[in-house]
C-alpha cells in the first residue's frame, strides 16, 4: 500500500491536533501544484506547498486553529491568495490553500475511513462542519466539484506513486534507485544474480503500465529481460542502458524472434535525457530520474484527461 495523508493524520488525532493546509486551486505561476499538502504542528511542520511568504501565512493561520478552545468538530477554512499583490512573491499567480483542524473531535471518524479496504479517495465541502467522505473508486487527481450547490474538494488518499522496476545491481541500478527514493515512484530493484532466476515471473508480477529499467551486468540477460517485458506488452516504458550500437543490435534480434516492430519500437536506448555530459552513474541516474518524471507527468495528464468520477463534475478554471 501507498503512503497515505490520511493514516497520518488519524496517528496525530487520537492524542492532539494537527492542521493539513492542501492546495485546491492554483491559476498562473505558483510555487506548488493542486493537491500539494502539509501538516503544521504547534512546534513544527512536515511536507511543505511552496515555502516563502504563503506557507508562513498559511501556518500562522494554521497555529490560530490549533490554539482554538472550543470543541466544534470539522473545522474548514478556505484562504485566497494573489501571490504577487497579497504576498510580493515573484511567481505572481493564485492560489486557495484549504486549511483543515482534526483532532479528538474527527478521530472516530477518520479512522472508520482509513480502515475501510476500498478507500481510494475522501471528499468535503469547503465550509466547516461536515465531515469527510469515503469516494471508493479510483480518484486520479484532486479537484473541485459542485455538488448539491455547494463547493466540494475530492482527492485521492494514497499518493499515486509510479511503479518502477530496476533490472539490476550494479552502480548505475543502485544510484538510480537512489535517485528515484524520494520522488513519486514505487521502486523495486531486482537481483538478477541469484542462480535460476528468470525475468518471466518478474515481469508478470510488475502493474499493468509499469516503468521498467534494463540494466544488468550481461547483455544476454538484458536481451532476455527485454524480450520477456515487450512480450509481455503491459509496460508504460521500456528503457535499457547501452548504446546505439546495443540498440540496432538487440532490435535485429527481437524482430527476428518474431516480436512485433511496434513493441520493439518502444525500446528505449540509450536512456535518460539526451545531451548530458559525463557517465558517471549518479550522473545517469540524474538524467533517467529527470526522463522519467517527464514520463510520468504524461501519463497523468493522460489519466486526468480520461472520464471524470461519475459522483463529481469538474469545475473547469
Amino acid at each position: 500500500m501507498t503512503p497515505s495523508w490520511l493514516s497520518d493524520v488519524v496517528g496525530v488525532a487520537q492524542a492532539g491536533s494537527v492542521v493539513r493546509a492542501v492546495i485546491v486551486a492554483a491559476k498562473g505561476s505558483t510555487p506548488r501544484e493542486v493537491g500539494a499538502g502539509m501538516l503544521i504542528f504547534d512546534d513544527r511542520s512536515e511536507d511543505t506547498i511552496g515555502g516563502g511568504a504563503l506557507e508562513h501565512d498559511v501556518m500562522t493561520h494554521a497555529r490560530q486553529m490549533l490554539d482554538w478552545s472550543g470543541d466544534a468538530a470539522w473545522m474548514r477554512e478556505v484562504r485566497d491568495y494573489h501571490l504577487g499583490p497579497d504576498l510580493n512573491q515573484c511567481c505572481g499567480g493564485a492560489v486557495s490553500v484549504l486549511l483543515e483542524r482534526f483532532g479528538a473531535a474527527e478521530y472516530q471518524t477518520l479512522r472508520q475511513l482509513c480502515d475501510r479496504t476500498e478507500q481510494h479517495g475522501v471528499t468535503r465541502p469547503l465550509v466547516a462542519g461536515i465531515a469527510l467522505e469515503l469516494i471508493a473508486e479510483p480518484t486520479p487527481r484532486p479537484l473541485v466539484h459542485i455538488r448539491d450547490g455547494q463547493r466540494w474538494f475530492s482527492e485521492p488518499i494514497h499518493d499515486q506513486l509510479m511503479p518502477v522496476v530496476i533490472y539490476g545491481s550494479g552502480h548505475v541500478a543502485c544510484a538510480l534507485t537512489h535517485a528515484l527514493a524520494t520522488l513519486p515512484f514505487a521502486v523495486t530493484q531486482v537481483e538478477t544474480e541469484p542462480a535460476g532466476w528468470g525475468p518471466q515471473h518478474t515481469v508478470t508480477a510488475a502493474p499493468p503500465g509499469a516503468f521498467h529499467l534494463v540494466m544488468t551486468h550481461s547483455h544476454t540477460l538484458d536481451e532476455a529481460i527485454v524480450a520477456a517485458i515487450l512480450r509481455d506488452g503491459r509496460f508504460g516504458y521500456l528503457g535499457l542502458i547501452g548504446s546505439e550500437t546495443k540498440k540496432a543490435r538487440f532490435r535485429q534480434r527481437l524482430l527476428r524472434d518474431g516480436i512485433a516492430k511496434e513493441l520493439v519500437d518502444q525500446m528505449i536506448c540509450p536512456i535518460g535525457l539526451s545531451g548530458l555530459p559525463g557517465k558517471a552513474p549518479a550522473i545517469i541516474a540524474a538524467s533517467v530520474a529527470a526522463d522519467l518524471l517527464v514520463r510520468q507527468s504524461g501519463v497523468a495528464r493522460t489519466a486526468a484527461a480520461g472520464p471524470k468520477n461519475r459522483h463529481v463534475a469538474a469545475i473547469d478554471d
